[in-house]
């Protein structure tokens, strides 16, 4: 009796009540991922301080080993080419031709395998092209620095470290590099998982685990304001109660069920076979201009 005096809702107030839950759905799941959140989602195996560091010296270290490699190269790439085309802008071009296919040579492809490797095929030729590059690097150098030097170790090292050098200094930017695309990697691949389970849960609310314990509360919300003057009642009711009154709003647009047809014997000619045929014939059921009555014919 207590159920009765509290006024059920109508139907707009109901749908208010299912976009509010809607709503207190999508506070729950939160804000859409942003990607700057996921930039250090992947721990590094060093602070970044460190890789930082590492990275300025081996740069520090390949300028130092490309100086004096690059000049050797230059004088005998110039001068060789010099021999049969001595033509100077060419020999300038050709001597800075020379240093770019060496030394850069080697870093480029150095780092290519951090990137481009990922088939045999691919690494036999990026190793093929380091391969040739270094050689020139190394051959260069040697027959420019040696000559009047032959017995001279240091000489020697002096000839063949700096192109070694900047091949190893290429090989640890290289692992660098790689370590920094996996990181990336890792990051980008966090979001996108994040991204997907956000759209997945806000694309259809009421899909969400606790969708109708939400609905609940924001249904016994709708009721406690309409039913404001009616203190007094709400202030006695149980939580049995308070489940009672959500259920019959749950129930309240399901009133409604359309009518069933009934099937009535018809009498019919019967044709070539003669006399009279009794079939049956659903009744049609339509309603009259005021939705109250209706009536059944044939």
């Amino acid at each position: 009796m207590l159920l009765s005096q509290v006024r059920s809702l109508t139907q707009e107030e109901r749908q208010s009540a299912r976009s509010s839950a809607q709503e207190a759905v999508f506070r729950d799941i939160g804000e859409r991922p942003q990607r700057d959140q996921f930039n250090h989602y992947a721990a590094r195996r060093y602070p970044p301080n460190v890789t930082k560091l590492i990275n300025a010296l081996c740069i520090l270290l390949l300028l130092a080993a490309f100086t004096p490699s690059a000049i050797r190269l230059y004088v005998i790439g110039s001068s060789t080419f010099g021999a049969a085309v001595p033509y100077e802008l060419a020999m300038v071009a050709v001597g800075i031709a020379t240093v770019l296919t060496a030394e850069v040579g080697q870093v480029v492809f150095s780092l290519a395998l951090a990137t481009l490797g990922t088939s045999k095929g691919a690494r036999r030729l990026l190793y093929g092209s380091m391969g040739i590059a270094t050689g020139i690097a190394l051959i260069g150098n040697v027959q420019v620095a040696l000559p009047g030097h032959l017995e001279s170790p240091f000489a020697w090292l002096e000839a063949i470290a700096p192109p070694l050098l900047v091949l190893s200094t290429a090989y640890v930017l290289k692992e660098q590099m790689l370590e920094a695309i996996e990181l990336r990697h890792a990051n980008e691949r966090a979001y996108q998982e994040a991204i997907n389970d956000w759209q997945r849960a806000t694309i259809n609310p009421e899909a969400h685990n606790r969708w109708m314990q939400f609905y609940a509360n924001a249904l016994r919300d709708a009721l406690r304001k309409v039913n404001s003057r009616k203190r007094e009642v709400l202030e006695t009711l149980s939580q049995a109660d308070w489940r009672a009154l959500v259920y019959r709003e749950l129930q309240a647009d399901d009133w409604y069920a359309t009518p069933e047809a009934h099937a009535t014997p018809v009498l019919v000619d019967g044709g070539n076979d003669g006399g009279v045929v009794e079939i049956t014939r659903p009744l049609a059921v339509s309603v009259n201009g005021n939705g109250g009555q209706t009536e059944a014919h044939e």
